[in-house]
């Protein structure tokens, strides 16, 4: 697991109350039961806590748990 998956699964665990082990890479929205408004409460999330900025439109493009590491990583975050 990379800094970056490890961080993003943080922000789930803190901002959504999940188990880290249901964040796998595979996992939808859906399959963590979260809605389109949770996805911008995680764009604010990971703003807040990696400094990653995503915009509406790479928003729109993510589906899985292991798109949003890919947009981390590609954003090269500042991963704590």
């Amino acid at each position: 697991m990379s800094s970056a998956h490890g961080s993003v699964v943080e922000v789930f665990v803190a901002r959504f109350d999940l188990d880290a082990e249901a964040v796998v890479p595979e996992a939808t929205f859906d399959d963590l039961g979260l809605d389109s408004l949770a996805q911008l409460e995680l764009a604010t999330a990971l703003k807040k806590r990696l400094g990653v900025v995503i915009s509406d439109e790479e928003l729109s493009e993510i589906s899985t748990v292991s798109d949003i590491v890919a947009l981390v990583e590609k954003k090269g975050a500042a991963v704590r």
